[in-house]
């Protein structure tokens, strides 16, 4: 149990749970690879266990018929409930619910505090009231995606305006911030690095510069939900690259439903004997592949690289590695805080790569500030001392 002192009065803690109510429709990942593999979601439940709680996580998973325990080593329990409706229809992503089942178990489980992932899935409103009203606990609600377009923005209006019952905020994506000072919960905000690396792992050492393309994460189908990462567009991108510079290969780590349609792709375009598929690799391994390549891609749309978000341009550059990702209007410089900038047209984007590499010395310089800010802010001890000033603060008020 953990103790926290607030003012006079000693504040006992024992159970905290945490949300993560989508399935795993866009992964692939298996019940058991859920809870095996590296994610932020148990990552959150061991800066529980280090805080002194003892951590639970609810999540879905499209195949489970029934609840699924799962123990992580001496860390907590995982449990996986079945989804039994999804709406809004049609949707790939964050439509998937199963109210009823969660509402009991969170009354059979009686946690003291309650930390919700990704506040935008559809089930965040009922949920954010439920923990407020019925279970009377704190409530903690986080960003980990986004959305940038004005539509979708609107499809998840009762996700932002259910933020009003969070008694804390947590983001890393910086164009939020303007939204919670028109919703009135600016002061609930607190800026957080998601996902955080270990610099024990994830550090730069010399390597061999070759010219090998970088791209670590998912592989989903192509038809996904707008925002989730993708090596397809990087696919052709490079099949652009290859016609200015035949000398240069793409590596792709990760696995996914859409890996078979990246691999027929490839070989579409002509370029199989470039890409390698290299699969599933664990989380540890992952230096060795940033510490080889010339650059990192992180195919989603952002305001900038700034460090704060995504969990391969962090790693990346903490490993000393450029990075780059996809610009939100071709009014944006190519050229960001801690990376690039490229165009989601392919010839566009191949042409900005092949200037980049051939200046390695620019990347180079801007990696080198990336590292050292990655380093000293976006390390997993940071996230956790910054962690733990949130809870004191929500559980003693």
């Amino acid at each position: 149990m953990l103790a926290l002192r607030c003012h006079t009065l000693e504040v006992v803690i024992t159970r905290a749970l945490t949300l993560l109510l989508h399935d795993e429709r866009f992964s692939g990942w298996t019940p058991k690879d859920k809870v095996e593999r590296q994610h932020f979601s148990t990552e959150y439940m061991r800066f529980y266990k280090e805080a002194g709680f003892e951590p639970l996580l609810y999540s879905y998973h499209q195949e489970a018929e029934s609840k699924l325990i799962y123990r992580l080593g001496k860390t907590g329990i995982v449990k996986i409930f079945p989804v039994k409706f999804r709406f809004p229809p049609f949707l790939r992503f964050g439509n998937d619910h199963n109210p009823e089942q969660i509402a009991r178990e969170m009354l059979v489980d009686q946690p003291e505090l309650v930390h919700f992932h990704h506040y935008y899935l559809f089930s965040f409103p009922y949920i954010a009231a439920f923990v407020k009203r019925r279970l009377r606990k704190p409530l903690i609600a986080q960003l980990h995606g986004y959305d940038n377009r004005s539509l979708r923005k609107w499809m998840y209006l009762p996700c932002l305006l259910a933020l009003r019952n969070a008694d804390r905020i947590l983001y890393s994506y910086e164009p939020e911030k303007e939204m919670f000072k028109k919703l009135g919960v600016a002061e609930k905000a607190v800026k957080l690095p998601v996902p955080g690396i270990d610099p024990e792992i994830f550090k730069p050492k010399r390597r061999k510069r070759r010219n090998r393309l970088l791209y670590v994460g998912r592989i989903p189908t192509p038809e996904t939900a707008h925002g989730e990462k993708s090596p397809f567009l990087l696919i052709q991108i490079l099949k652009k690259l290859l016609r200015l510079s035949n000398d240069f290969y793409l590596d792709i780590v990760g696995d996914g439903p859409g890996l078979a349609r990246g691999r027929s792709l490839a070989k579409d375009l002509g370029i199989a004997d470039r890409v390698v598929f290299h699969g599933y690799v664990p989380h540890n391994q992952l230096p060795e592949y940033y510490r080889s390549s010339a650059l990192t891609f992180s195919p989603i749309q952002v305001y900038d690289v700034d460090g704060w978000f995504d969990g391969a341009i962090q790693e990346s550059l903490a490993c000393g590695t450029p990075v780059a990702a996809l610009k939100m209007s071709p009014k944006t410089p190519l050229q960001g805080t801690y990376g690039f900038l490229l165009s989601n047209n392919a010839e566009k984007a191949a042409a900005d790569i092949h200037r980049l590499l051939r200046t390695p010395e620019d990347t180079e310089q801007i990696a080198v500030e990336g590292s050292r800010f990655v380093r000293e802010n976006c390390s997993r001890s940071r996230v956790m001392s910054e962690l733990n000033e949130v809870l004191e603060s929500v559980m003693c008020n």
